[in-house]
């Protein structure tokens, strides 16, 4: 590791001097674990199959809300469907996941 170090900082040096100091360096170690949030009105409900990265088939339900500017369509992992009410505005709070995103709350906005 010890070995890295001058060639990363030769790397920013490098990249700073080549983009005249307009460089971002950042990461996200486990992007996950923060919750997101999204609302809108239910329009589609329809429960789905897809494999995640070990190939393994999981449910999956797909839903989309829809705002006045933007439609949202998302996939929930497992038979979510009687959470996502068709016609009914809501707030949805999930973690994002491969090949589904977790739900952790469902409220009625």
């Amino acid at each position: 590791m010890k070995r890295l170090a001058p060639l990363a900082v030769i790397l920013v040096l490098v990249t700073l001097l080549a983009s005249c100091g307009a460089v971002f360096v950042g990461f996200v170690s486990n992007p996950g674990a923060v919750p997101s949030t999204i609302s809108g009105t239910v329009t589609i409900v329809y429960l789905g199959f897809s494999a995640d990265s070990n190939g393994t088939v999981v449910n999956v339900t797909q839903v989309t809300l829809v705002t006045p500017t933007v439609s949202n369509s998302m996939a929930f992992c497992g038979d979510q469907r009687t959470l996502f009410p068709i016609n009914q505005s809501l707030k949805v709070e999930f973690t994002h996941g491969t090949p589904c995103s977790t739900l952790v709350s469902v409220a009625f906005s």
